[in-house]
């Protein structure tokens, strides 16, 4: 009996030993992992995009482009803001041969307030324009070897860089130096000379793939022949659509091993949170640094504010490996509409995000703004600048 009564003691002592370590653990709160302090001007730069837009911002204002009729598809601007770029596609003049201009895209440089433009025919999307400027003159690199689809040209395979020329003309639809993709579609380019790199983003059904190369080696890559099966012409009176196989030189970056690449994927519409899902909108541009990818998502309204609401776009900071670098954060004067009513831009808040450029420690967000009456009735750009 002893020794039951002295093994039941033991077990009692081991239990409230167990009972009190226990407790202690429970008790002991949960240490909060420190968040990372954010230190880089570029990065805190795009922090300020959610907040509240002063007039003062603004580099271009409503500024009339080629046509009033089509939004603007991209952007570019030099670093002290003396010249401005804006690329915009042609009139779909109700698809009738002699009207319609939707096999042209039109570049236009803004020097000191002057106004000129270049057009290209045939190369498709004409989003996300980037320019280089050289001793020789301006380089515009876009989206080349497009093919029609939809009743206009998109789907564009390769990216073309080729000398702007005030009132030139290319018919082609590339021209210059021009890098192929493989047949991907969409796909579009940005530059970062200073740090020798070449960025370029493709996409299928939604979900982007970003690829950077080092620039000067994409450059010296030889020139080979490339098949692209296109969908083209009929624009013209007298002039019948063709679908052909054509023949060009170019530079194949399926051959070049990139610095790096990763994916954003499309987050599914009926389960996705368009307030949290990272390209749950349309992916209208992107830029490239030596440390950074700016990816910018968006949705213009339609010009119905009160069936449809604010329009809407987010910019999203990932670092070259496909990681965050700054999570993805409201781009706030898109849906300020009470700020581009005041500023006679729109009265509706028709803004239509057309990409992101980040220059030194400044970033610029482009737009396309719709008004429907007033002086600057139809489609004019928009550059808002951050520092």
């Amino acid at each position: 009996m002893k020794i039951q009564s002295i093994i039941k003691c033991f077990a009692a002592v081991a239990l409230a030993m167990t009972l009190c370590i226990s407790a202690d653990v429970t008790a002991k709160p949960k240490e909060k992992k420190a968040k990372e302090k954010i230190t880089d001007p570029r990065l805190l730069t795009i922090m300020k995009m959610p907040k509240t837009t002063k007039e003062s911002q603004f580099v271009s204002r409503g500024t009339a482009l080629k046509t009033a009729h089509r939004a603007v598809q991209g952007f570019d601007v030099n670093q002290d803001e003396s010249v401005l770029w804006f690329s915009q596609p042609g009139t779909f003049g109700k698809s009738q041969p002699g009207l319609t201009k939707v096999h042209e895209n039109y570049i236009i440089r803004v020097k000191n307030g002057k106004r000129e433009a270049m057009t290209v025919r045939y190369f498709g999307n004409a989003n996300n324009i980037a320019i280089e400027s050289t001793p020789e003159g301006d380089y515009v690199w876009m989206g080349s070897c497009g093919t029609k689809w939809n009743g206009a040209y998109s789907r564009t395979r390769a990216v073309s860089r080729f000398l702007f020329e005030p009132g030139g003309e290319i018919n082609a639809g590339h021209a210059g130096e021009t890098y192929y993709m493989g047949g991907e579609r969409y796909v579009w380019a940005s530059v970062d000379v200073e740090n020798d790199l070449l960025g370029i983003t493709t996409q299928k059904a939604g979900t982007v793939s970003i690829f950077i190369y080092s620039l000067s080696e994409a450059r010296t890559l030889p020139d080979t022949d490339i098949k692209i099966k296109t969908e083209w012409k009929g624009e013209n009176i007298g002039e019948s659509q063709e679908t052909v196989v054509r023949t060009i030189k170019g530079k194949d970056l399926t051959t070049l091993e990139p610095l790096s690449s990763f994916v954003v994927a499309k987050p599914d519409k009926d389960t996705g949170n368009p307030a949290k899902d990272v390209n749950y909108y349309t992916f209208r541009g992107f830029d490239v640094d030596k440390d950074y990818v700016y990816f910018v998502e968006g949705r213009h309204n339609k010009g119905n504010f009160k069936g449809n609401g604010e329009s809407k776009a987010f910019i999203t900071v990932f670092d070259h490996a496909g990681r965050v670098a700054l999570p993805r954060r409201r781009v706030g004067v898109i849906a300020d509409q009470v700020l581009l009513e005041l500023m006679g831009i729109t009265p509706t808040d028709y803004a239509d995000i057309c990409g992101v450029k980040v220059v030194g420690n400044k970033a610029y967000i482009g737009f396309s703004a719709y008004n429907k009456s007033g002086d600057k009735k139809g489609h004019r750009a928009c550059i808002v600048k951050y520092e």
